[in-house]
């Protein structure tokens, strides 16, 4: 009974605290027994733990929001999915400092509408509509007394936050004295790091919310963020009722940055108008989307700490996203070169879904140490090419990782099909029917990976000598292969038989010199040349000549010319 009772609880507040974190986890559980959960959630717990001392306590964020979030995000799930096991653990950041002030007026947060659909509905359901950059930086609060600034504090929980005061007296960027009669005057915004002709789809964030978060949890300011703070305001919780007027009395009183970039917008069209204005024009702040808000809302008096029906944010793609590693495999390529693909959970990036990730050669693996369970940060590289920046968080229980034996493979392996050369020697088939070989258009890799495991395919050039009844003949009983496919092969392998001596050559791998230059020298020429020959051409260095010496003299070479001989190939 007792145990039930603590499971109860422990899964209440894991719904509590991450919304619908609990669903999530149970649906993507690791499969871990009880050690293993304890002690993977465990080393995340302290990793936090980590980043919370050196952010509340040094003011360094030494990892990006959106990658401490997703990470925050996942502690939840996983201790979602293993809640019999660590309801002791349930988190409490400990070490924290307390927030020392209370705010005069709540800061609310926003809900974040996923997609365009998601804007479109919001947008039919309410009226009087504003739109406004989303301020990549810190949430603070001003207080000003008869005009004069008196409080400046963070965000922190909503309700309580870190006395900034002292620090926001001696930015510039932050009004010191507003030409206003009102005895008490609370304003909610955005500090942050001035980025002088900054485009967002060009430059991305540069760390700019760091920096200002750095500088106010420092003791000192530096002159640089004395300088280059500056204080975005938001809303005016107890300002005029209607949108124009707190917009217009702002403006007045001198607050450089928001009345002036707030606007309405009656129509979705508009709102999209901003949402790609901001993101593709020069402004002197980092953005991260937009915010859309009613002109009339609630008095400040009424706000709580939790977003709120009135104000919503759209974002602009994510610039990097965390994916789960669910397996590494390694393609052997036509000259025996491995290349790593680091495969994940299907995620969305910008527009794009990514699955797999290639990273290069085993050895760059190997330095960036990814086993599945892990998670890596991807970001867009040019042409939208995925691309992995860094590991966000390895697991403690690291996954056995079957890698090629590199020593079995180089440019001159895999000239037949066995167990461990399928691939090399199916991409040897490819490059030999591409437009560099013999030409054979539609005979793609998967093609030749169906040819391969009919069984018509064994070497690169026996097939060459099939007849469509041996094709039909090899198939055997239970494989499916339609009715056209045998006579479709056929076709290429009368094309394949029309091609010369010098195209099947440079097919195989003589990629050393021009097809025109080996039809010129010719077969036999070719095998009576010495490396001091192969020197002699202009085309090529001492390591070309010994590989175009090494490749002639190949036995496997040798074989697949006598092959092309007896099938009557012109040239040989």
């Amino acid at each position: 009974m007792l145990l039930f009772i603590k499971l109860l609880i422990g899964w209440l507040l894991l719904y509590l605290s991450g919304g619908t974190a609990w669903a999530q986890g149970m649906a993507d559980c690791p499969v871990w027994n009880k050690a293993q959960a304890v002690r993977e959630i465990g080393a995340l717990d302290a990793q936090l733990a980590r980043w919370d001392e050196a952010y509340y306590f040094r003011g360094v964020s030494q990892i990006d929001d959106g990658i401490y979030d997703s990470l925050l995000q996942q502690r939840q799930n996983w201790y979602a999915c293993f809640a019999e096991f660590v309801v002791d653990m349930i988190p409490v950041k400990k070490d924290i400092p307390l927030l020392p002030l209370l705010h005069p007026v709540m800061h609310t947060g926003l809900i974040k509408l996923a997609d365009i659909q998601s804007v479109m509905r919001w947008m039919a359901q309410r009226q009087d509509l504003w739109i406004q950059p989303k301020i990549d930086g810190v949430a603070a609060t001003l207080v000003y007394q008869q005009g004069h600034l008196v409080s400046a504090m963070s965000r922190g929980d909503g309700v309580k936050g870190e006395d900034w005061t002292a620090h926001a007296l001696k930015i510039k960027g932050i009004p010191q004295r507003l030409p206003t009669e009102r005895q008490r005057l609370v304003v909610q915004g955005e500090l942050f790091w001035r980025l002088d002709g900054h485009v967002q789809r060009r430059d991305g964030g540069q760390n700019a919310r760091s920096k200002v978060a750095g500088a106010m949890m420092s003791k000192t300011l530096s002159p640089q963020a004395i300088e280059h703070i500056e204080f975005w305001v938001w809303d005016w919780p107890d300002g005029p009722e209607d949108m124009p007027s707190r917009l217009n009395e702002l403006n007045q009183m001198g607050f450089r940055y928001g009345p002036d970039n707030t606007h309405s917008v009656d129509s979705f069209e508009k709102a999209q108008h901003w949402y790609q204005h901001w993101f593709d024009t020069a402004q002197p702040f980092a953005r991260d989307g937009v915010v859309i808000r009613q002109g009339n809302r609630p008095l400040g008096i009424n706000w709580i700490a939790k977003p709120p029906t009135w104000a919503a944010a759209w974002k602009y793609p994510a610039e990097n996203v965390i994916a789960e590693v669910q397996s590494i495999s390694f393609n052997v390529g036509r000259t025996g070169r491995i290349s790593t693909i680091v495969n994940v959970k299907p995620i969305k990036l910008d527009d794009k879904w990514i699955r797999k990730i290639s990273i290069g050669s085993s050895e760059r693996w190997k330095t960036l140490d990814i086993r599945p369970g892990d998670r890596v940060v991807l970001t867009l590289a040019g042409q939208g090419i995925p691309h992995i920046t860094q590991v966000a968080w390895r697991l403690a229980e690291r996954a056995v990782v079957n890698v090629p034996d590199e020593t079995q493979y180089h440019p001159l392996s895999c000239w037949t099909l066995t167990r461990d050369c399928e691939q090399q020697f199916i991409s040897r088939l490819v490059w030999l029917s591409g437009k560099q070989g013999l030409h054979l258009k539609g005979l793609s890799y998967k093609t030749w990976q169906q040819l391969v495991a009919l069984g018509w395919v064994k070497d690169m050039t026996s097939w060459l000598s099939l007849s469509e009844a041996e094709l039909i003949a090899m198939t055997g009983v239970g494989k499916k292969v339609g009715k056209q496919m045998p006579q479709q092969f056929m076709q290429y392998i009368n094309a394949a038989r029309q091609r010369d001596a010098a195209q099947w050559l440079r097919g195989l791998g003589l990629n050393f010199i021009s097809t025109e230059k080996i039809r010129h020298l010719g077969w036999h020429q070719l095998t009576n040349m010495s490396i001091a020959d192969w020197q002699k051409e202009p085309e090529l260095g001492a390591k070309g000549a010994q590989q175009a010496y090494e490749f002639i003299r190949h036995p496997q070479v040798q074989a697949a010319v006598e092959h092309l001989k007896a099938a009557g190939i012109q040239g040989f």
